[in-house]
């Protein structure tokens, strides 16, 4: 099961934040105004609680689909 498989929209939002906390740690390194700093690692945190909540939409999407799959499976065998 790959991330194709599971809802699209979750999957997208999901790499977004985590490439917007990437973006975030390059520039911690370089920034040394304390106001960008604190504005930043405020972005960070909001990006990191959206970024765990679309994580659990994604790992929901998952592990129901593994249920579907492994119920379809039972239900051949039968």
């Amino acid at each position: 099961m790959t991330m194709r498989d599971v809802n699209v929209l979750d999957a997208k939002r999901l790499a977004t934040h985590l490439k917007v906390l990437t973006g975030v740690a390059d520039l911690l390194e370089v920034v040394t105004d304390m106001a960008t700093v604190d504005w930043l690692l405020q972005l960070a945190c909001r990006n990191g609680e959206l970024a765990a909540y679309h994580a659990r939409r994604v790992l929901n999407d998952l592990a129901t689909e593994e249920r579907k799959r492994t119920t379809e499976e039972g239900k051949e065998k039968q």
